[in-house]
């Protein structure tokens, strides 16, 4: 397979080349690959720089797959020791709502409307605010809606928030944002303050990856009582902020 019909859409590498690397790759932009690298056998710089991977990758086995798996042996150049036709994960979305298809030029990208600006979001886990309950509650960006791959769903489009991150300024807000949250029966689960944006709306809560419905109060009333040190926090949990 000629590897210039060969796009990557999305990575995900160990910075420390101790673990695999997983790509999402679009094929003579008709179909998607998930493609596995094996630790040791590229430099993680060459990981990381699409232009120069896909001139070191070995040729793509023919045939209908979908996942596959690059290994190398001591004795030889990398090669596929493995290809699979899988039935890949999806998200349910709730109620009757039609997902959005997907298009290569909108996956893992920024786009900007003239009506709106979006963020598109791979998702890898079933949570997505409009799932959760939360559409019209003033606690995350605005939902837009899902997108598709192959009719799968494989992620969601929000609106793009300005604003900063929250201080322990914000204390109070978020408390609020929190207990709003909490009052639909959801736990968020990772309430790092980054997590917390301070926009002119006031405090948008972002990345429910982690949430999900639940009836722990004691649980609810800890991430409550969490949130002071959080938003103290200079280890940088979560994510950084960069001066500029």
């Amino acid at each position: 397979m000629d590897l210039t019909k060969v796009e990557i859409l999305n990575q995900d590498i160990d910075p420390d080349g101790k673990t695999p690397s997983y790509y999402r790759m679009l094929v003579d932009k008709t179909s998607f690959k998930y493609i596995t690298i094996d630790p040791g056998i590229y430099e993680v710089d060459d990981l990381c720089f699409p232009p120069i991977l896909l001139e070191l990758l070995p040729p793509f086995p023919n045939g209908t797959w979908n996942c596959g798996r690059i290994s190398q042996t001591s004795e030889g150049p990398p090669f596929f020791a493995e290809t699979t036709q899988e039935t890949l994960p999806s998200i349910t979305p709730p109620g009757t709502q039609s997902p959005t298809p997907t298009s290569p030029l909108e996956s893992g990208s920024v786009s900007e409307p003239t009506s709106t600006r979006r963020l598109l979001h791979n998702s890898r886990t079933p949570s997505s605010p409009n799932s959760l309950g939360l559409k019209g509650h003033g606690i995350g960006p605005e939902f837009l809606g899902y997108l598709t791959e192959e009719g799968r769903v494989i992620g969601y489009l929000i609106a793009f928030v300005e604003g900063r991150h929250a201080t322990i300024s914000d204390l109070l807000a978020c408390e609020v944002i929190v207990r709003r949250l909490h009052g639909l029966g959801v736990v968020h689960g990772d309430l790092n303050k980054h997590n917390f944006l301070i926009s002119e709306r006031g405090v948008v809560l972002i990345d429910f990856e982690t949430a999900k419905k639940s009836g722990d109060g004691y649980g609810m009333e800890r991430e409550v009582r969490g949130l002071e040190g959080q938003l103290l926090d200079e280890s940088g949990n979560g994510g950084t902020v960069v001066e500029v």
